[in-house]
């Protein structure tokens, strides 16, 4: 057996995990190797010093630990702004966003307008068109112009 796993099973020995062939493959082994008997000297006093009997807080803990468990409860004003605020940021966005939605949903198309309340509720320049027409110097264009503005159709109205 190496120290290695002389190492490891005495670990587990201290445990009580260790069954009949293991543990006296062991003990033969600490018997040869004095290094592993100084380790499982040193791991005993550990132990020992780790098993502690009665155990007893120090005087007044109690006392100290209530102070402080109340001091922790008392209401911080940040801390209830940090408690809204996890709570009403979601709350807000989801209502944005409903909002946008509705807008988008129930936003009304848009309407076909005659001319003159194209003009009117566009604030268009009805005479921008013509401007082009009077400043033409060829006939030949002007006329081409007037052909294709008559041709232009516009929505019968009853």
């Amino acid at each position: 057996m190496k120290c290695k796993d002389a190492e490891k099973r005495l670990l587990r020995s201290f445990d009580g995990e260790l069954e009949g062939a293991t543990k006296t493959e062991l003990d033969s082994h600490l018997e040869a190797c004095p290094d592993c008997r100084e380790k499982q000297s040193e791991y005993n006093v550990l132990l020992q010093n780790l098993k502690i009997e009665d155990a007893e807080p120090l005087p007044y803990f109690w006392g100290r630990l209530e102070t402080k468990l109340r001091e922790r409860e008392r209401v911080e004003p940040w801390t209830i702004w940090a408690r809204w605020s996890r709570r009403a940021v979601p709350v807000a966005l989801a209502l944005i966003l409903l909002f946008i939605g509705g807008l988008a949903f129930f936003s009304p198309g848009e309407e076909d307008l005659s001319q003159s309340e194209a003009l009117l509720l566009r604030n268009d320049n009805p005479l921008a068109e013509t401007k082009t027409f009077f400043e033409e110097t060829r006939l030949e264009n002007k006329n081409m112009m007037i052909i294709f503005a008559a041709d232009e159709k516009v929505p019968a109205r009853r």
